[in-house]
C-alpha cells in the first residue's frame, strides 16, 4: 500500500526474538510459541507477502522501488538464540519466506557448545551460525555484549559494533552488511559510527512500520511479542493501530536517551553494569 500523504510505499519489518516453549522468565515476553509462529507465517505467507532481507530492501531505501514485490515484508531476528535454528529457520522454509537474523557474537558459542546469554538462554554456535547463512538468512551484527550504544563511551560503543563485524566476517567468511542497534537504542554518533565500520543498513525498533523514505540507518522495525496472535501479526503488517515511522527522532526519544546516559554513567560510577531486567532486542 502507499503512504499518500509521502508517497512511499509501507514496508513492514517484524522483528523476532526466540521461537521457542521453553526459556527464561527474563525473555518470555519476547519469546513465540512454534506453534504461534507457524500459524503467523501462515496467515501471512496466505494474505500474498513476500518477503525480502533488509541488504535487498535497500535498493528500494536509495530509491529503487520498482524491486519491491507488489506485497513486501521483512522478517528480522535479534540476538541469535539456538532456537533460530531449530525451530524458526524449518518454518521460514516451509513457507519460501527470507529472513535477517542479527547475532550477538559474544553469546555465539565455540565448538559444539552451545552460547548462552546472560540468562542462560542457549543461543548458536559459530558452526550452526555458518549453517543458518549457508541456508540463505541474511547473517548481521547485534554488537558483541548488547550493550545500548549511546549511553557508552565513545570507544567502548565503537568497540563493540567494530568487533561484532570482524568476528562474523571471520567466521563467515563473508561481508556483514547490516547492523541492528540493541534495545533499539542510537544515537546520531552512534549511526555514524555504524556507518563508518562498513555497515550499509541498521536496523532500530521504533515499534512502526518502515517505508522507503526510511532512514537507512535506523529502520523500523515492528517488535512481536509472545501475546500477539498470528490475527494480531496481520493487522499489525496491514497498518493497523500502528504509526508510520517518522522522518526524524522524536523530543520524546532524545529525552529518554539522556536519562538513560544519566543512569549509565551513575551504574560505571558505581562499578555496576548489565542490561535492564526484561530487555529485548
Amino acid at each position: 500500500m502507499k503512504a499518500a500523504a509521502t508517497a512511499t510505499t509501507i514496508v513492514p519489518i517484524l522483528l523476532y526474538h526466540g521461537v521457542s516453549d521453553d526459556c527464561s522468565a527474563e525473555i518470555a515476553r519476547f519469546t513465540v510459541a512454534p506453534s504461534t509462529f507457524d500459524a503467523q507465517l501462515r496467515q501471512l505467507a496466505e494474505a500474498g507477502y513476500e518477503t525480502l532481507t533488509v541488504s535487498a530492501f535497500r535498493p528500494a531505501l536509495l530509491g529503487a522501488t520498482e524491486r519491491l514485490p507488489a506485497r513486501p515484508l521483512l522478517i528480522t531476528f535479534d540476538d541469535g538464540f539456538a532456537n533460530f535454528a531449530t525451530d524458526a529457520l524449518p518454518m521460514l522454509q516451509r513457507y519460501g519466506f527470507a529472513a535477517t537474523l542479527y547475532a550477538t557474537t559474544g553469546f555465539i558459542g565455540a565448538g559444539p557448545a552451545a552460547g548462552r546469554n546472560r540468562y542462560g538462554d542457549p543461543m548458536l554456535t559459530w558452526s550452526e551460525l555458518a549453517a543458518v547463512s549457508a541456508a540463505g538468512v541474511e547473517v548481521g551484527a547485534h554488537t558483541h555484549d548488547h550493550p545500548m550504544l549511546d549511553t557508552l563511551p565513545h570507544a567502548k560503543a565503537r568497540q563493540e559494533i567494530t568487533r561484532s563485524k570482524e568476528l562474523i566476517e571471520q567466521h563467515l567468511q563473508a561481508p556483514v552488511g547490516s547492523f541492528a542497534y540493541p534495545h533499539g537504542y542510537s544515537s546520531a554518533w552512534v549511526r555514524h559510527e555504524v556507518q563508518k565500520a562498513g555497515f550499509t543498513t541498521a536496523c532500530a525498533v521504533k515499534n512502526a512500520l518502515s517505508h522507503t523514505g526510511d532512514d537507512l540507518f535506523a529502520i523500523a522495525r515492528l517488535t512481536i511479542e509472545a501475546g500477539h496472535s498470528p490475527e494480531a501479526v496481520a493487522a499489525m503488517v496491514a497498518g493497523h493501530g500502528v504509526p508510520v515511522a517518522p522522518a526524524r527522532e522524536s523530543v520524546k526519544t532524545w529525552g529518554w536517551r539522556q536519562a538513560r546516559r544519566t543512569m549509565a554513567a551513575g551504574r560505571r560510577a558505581s562499578g555496576r553494569t548489565g542490561r535492564p531486567a526484561g530487555a529485548g532486542s
